[in-house]
């Protein structure tokens, strides 16, 4: 059964492979962290940025907070909550990202990943996020409006990873 988690150092070798498969892949929606960078040490030298993170210590970066989806032992993906919004997470990347390894698609895991996503959301006592999707990527456009997302608007955005495209803009009420 899917379930969403704090990152943990147990859980790193297929967080590796989840990177390894985006890479491979060519993936650009939500590119993760090159692979080549996580090392054994790696997850105890990003701990102290992620804590910091969590706490809103991180100058010119809003307070956010990441989990890893897991199967058993198996890593399936990740997901991102940002809880407070300014123009750069207006325009860029949105106040909630999540991917599913290249290996679990299809499976309807991006699905139960978001609306587990949505629920720690309200948690943290937000009653509404933002998902900024590339207008090119059906899958992740179907997840959202599945899961009540309302369109905002669509805006012309750029970034290294997609380049020049048209960005939907959605609203998710909690």
């Amino acid at each position: 059964m899917l379930r969403l988690i704090r990152r943990c150092p147990e859980y790193v070798a297929g967080y590796r492979e989840y990177c390894r498969e985006s890479y491979d892949r060519g993936v650009k929606y939500f590119v993760p962290v090159n692979p080549a960078s996580i090392d054994d040490g790696w997850f105890m030298r990003t701990k102290p940025w992620y804590d910091a993170k969590e706490r809103g210590e991180v100058d010119g970066s809003p307070r956010s907070f990441h989990y890893w989806a897991v199967d058993g032992c198996r890593f399936i993906g990740e997901f991102q909550l940002i809880t407070e919004l300014n123009e750069h997470i207006m325009n860029g990347i949105g106040s909630v990202g999540y991917a599913v390894r290249v290996s679990e698609w299809g499976r309807g895991l991006g699905t139960e990943l978001l609306r587990q996503g949505l629920d720690i959301a309200r948690e943290h006592g937000m009653h509404k996020v933002l998902l900024n999707i590339n207008d090119e990527n059906a899958e992740s456009i179907h997840i959202c409006e599945k899961l009540g997302g309302r369109l905002w608007d669509k805006v012309e955005a750029c970034n290294r990873a997609e380049g020049r495209h048209i960005m939907r803009r959605y609203w998710i009420y909690l």
